[in-house]
């Protein structure tokens, strides 16, 4: 019980005290350690940053006047690295040094602390504000970076949607003119969808749709990405694939939706697809690739389905009825 204590008490936050004087470091880092945070030490500003590059700490208290390196210099260093502690200045009570403490304000410190602290508990709960004010923002970021990544992912299959497609395709078609290669895009389509939900309704569709996507995956090489571009149609892109290559990855991939029934509820249900092929070397001369692509598509679409198009060079694939 009494070991279980020390371990909660340890996860309060990490704080890094850092003064040139080491009575006034053994003075906060005794009342931290007794209220239960996690203390280490520097003597000046240039020590400080190289523990803080070495280790994740919630909250620096610092002197401003210190050698080699003064509190505000490591202060605007802490900013430009991007790094994450709350900084809580200590200052002596003169005008001059409450001027100075209030300049490190405006650079971004949390607060600041007159020397000799007026109590451990004035110490505690200052670091106890900063602290918070870290863990919101952290929770804060935490939020911004989940909302982004869910703007970008398509929440029914899991696959990354148009607008991370778009993204990925400036990128792509940017590397494949720096190497010299070609980039491939096969536009995928479910034949007859709506007739899947018509009899199985959108649940039933909605695990088609899941399944298509689990199988088209599952054929892609590593390194092929696969998008939801919208409703039943998918998008790949195929680095370094030429339009042969194309053609025998889309073949693959039809051929194995074709043979891979799902179960809704207690029904079989059999699907198939088609695909539009393009390719680009990522200088486009102003074509439009996906829209080529699309255009294949619904030339696949328009000869049988269950088939795959490149203007130019179409290779059918056997019907399998649904």
């Amino acid at each position: 019980m009494e070991t279980q204590e020390k371990n909660q008490k340890a996860t309060r936050g990490k704080v890094l005290v850092v003064d040139d004087s080491a009575v006034v470091r053994a003075l906060v880092g005794s009342c931290l350690k007794g209220a239960g945070f996690e203390v280490a030490q520097a003597d000046n500003g240039l020590a400080a940053l190289r523990v803080l590059g070495n280790g994740c700490f919630d909250v620096v208290i610092t002197d401003l006047n210190m050698p080699e390196m003064n509190g505000l210099a490591m202060l605007a260093r802490i900013r430009q690295q991007n790094l994450s502690p709350e900084v809580i200045i200590l200052t002596g009570s003169q005008a001059q040094d409450v001027e100075s403490a209030i300049q490190a304000l405006r650079l971004g410190a949390h607060d600041y602390l007159t020397k000799p602290p007026q109590s451990a508990e004035a110490i505690i709960l200052t670091v106890e504000k900063a602290l918070e004010k870290k863990r919101l923002r952290d929770e804060n970021a935490r939020l911004v970076k989940e909302l982004q990544a869910l703007s970008l992912q398509d929440p029914l299959t899991g696959l990354s949607n148009r607008r991370a497609f778009d993204q990925a395709l400036v990128h792509e078609k940017a590397r494949a003119r720096r190497q010299g290669q070609t980039l491939a895009l096969v536009m995928l389509d479910i034949d007859h969808f709506k007739k899947v939900n018509d009899t199985y309704g959108h649940r039933g569709g909605d695990t088609v749709l899941k399944h298509f996507a689990s199988v088209v995956s599952g054929v892609l090489r590593r390194g092929d990405v696969l998008f939801r571009f919208g409703g039943e149609e998918f998008v790949a892109l195929l680095p370094e694939t030429t339009p042969t290559g194309a053609l025998e990855a889309a073949a693959r991939v039809l051929a194995a939706v074709a043979e891979s029934p799902t179960q809704y509820e207690d029904a079989t249900v059999r699907i198939t697809s088609s695909a539009g092929v393009a390719c680009t070397n990522g200088k486009d001369d102003g074509r439009d690739v996906v829209a080529e692509a699309d255009a294949a598509l619904y030339e696949a679409k328009r000869g049988g389905r269950n088939r795959v198009f490149l203007p130019r060079r179409p290779a059918s694939l056997m019907s399998v009825a649904c």
